[in-house]
């Protein structure tokens, strides 16, 4: 019994002085499960055979009122590029209000089910059909200014039309700061707004490799968007992306990718597109199920404003018949700010 009490005091001991030792940390890092000033859902899709369920709540005492644009990266059927479409609309929520609706249907200007019109959030528009690509929420005050008020939570589940098959990820949450001035540039620099993650971490299968109950092929994907975004010139964001994967043997192996307004692509496609089974993300290369792959953003001086991006990954098993989303793990804030400019009137 002694012998337990002195190791618990000196453990507690010690993890006392270290933590007076370890500097304090004042910049806030994103996030999907604290509440923000800036929400980003990553992937939105919704055609012929999937939908996207969208959830927000406000996670404050108080109203709040809402500037949202959705961004479609679906590529232009004509030179491949992304179209980067913008569609904007506001949503006002009472104090703890959740609200619900499907991205292809949108909400109509006013409640049907005899809600009264005060718990109404607004009329939201569908999205077309082949939408493919990202939903931003920015909390502004009355004279449209954008605020500092971290109250927004978020989630969204993609819905196989023929299966009713569902994966759900959670928003990615930028908190505003103290320093926000309420201009339509956002700084996301940890002085204005939570910077974007300098190192974004994936655990997961490598392409190809049976799973481990089924036998069947596991195949995963990744969605990126930059943060940086200019809506009021209508310059989409770009980064370059440095991935090191290192498999069941710590062996370290590396690749880039190009990202601009919007990617969603197959992990094989990172690096060998057009002969997956060479790809270092591929099984059969790597000789091991797992791994762990670290994203960074490349910084790059010659702009002003950061490259940083936010991600979600899905996992597909039993030939596509299960598929689960998942959020990826952040490591620090960005060394460069990223910034995002509203359009000056919506």
């Amino acid at each position: 019994m002694l012998h337990w009490f002195l190791r618990v005091s000196l453990t507690t001991g010690f993890a006392a002085t270290l933590a007076l030792s370890l500097p304090v940390l004042t910049h806030a890092e994103v996030s999907t499960s604290q509440p923000g000033a800036i929400v980003i859902f990553p992937k939105i899709m919704q055609d012929s055979t999937i939908d996207t369920v969208i959830q927000l709540a406000n996670a404050t005492g108080s109203a709040i009122l809402l500037q949202c644009l959705y961004v479609n990266g679906a590529p232009d059927p004509v030179s491949g590029e992304p179209l980067w479409t913008i569609t904007d609309f506001q949503i006002r929520l009472t104090r703890q209000q959740p609200i619900l609706w499907v991205a292809g249907e949108g909400l109509a200007a006013a409640p049907s089910d005899g809600r009264p019109l005060d718990l109404h959030p607004g009329p939201i528009p569908p999205i077309a059909e082949g939408f493919k690509g990202e939903l931003r929420c920015v909390v502004i005050d009355e004279q449209e200014r954008p605020v500092s008020r971290n109250a927004l939570t978020g989630w969204a589940t993609l819905i196989e039309r023929a299966t009713g098959a569902t994966r759900k990820y959670a928003a990615v949450s930028l908190r505003g700061l103290a320093a926000n001035n309420g201009d339509l540039s956002l700084a996301l620099n940890d002085i204005e707004y939570s910077s974007c993650p300098r190192i974004l971490l994936l655990d997961h299968f490598y392409e190809e490799a049976p799973d481990p109950i089924l036998g069947t092929p596991i195949r995963s994907s990744i969605t990126f968007v930059p943060c940086s975004a200019d809506f009021e010139r209508a310059v989409p964001g770009h980064s370059t992306l440095l991935f090191e994967t290192f498999n069941e043997f710590e062996q370290r192996t590396s690749a880039s990718l190009e990202v601009t307004c919007f990617a969603d692509v197959p992990l094989s496609n990172i690096d060998s597109a057009a002969n997956p089974e060479r790809s270092i993300f591929h099984y059969s290369v790597q000789g091991t199920l797992t791994g762990q792959t670290r994203i960074r953003p490349v910084p790059d001086r010659s702009i002003p404003f950061g490259r940083g991006v936010v991600a979600v990954a899905e996992e597909f098993r039993n030939n596509g018949a299960a598929a689960s989303a998942m959020n990826l793990h952040f490591i620090g804030g960005s060394l460069q700010s990223d910034l995002i400019v509203l359009p000056p009137s919506f």
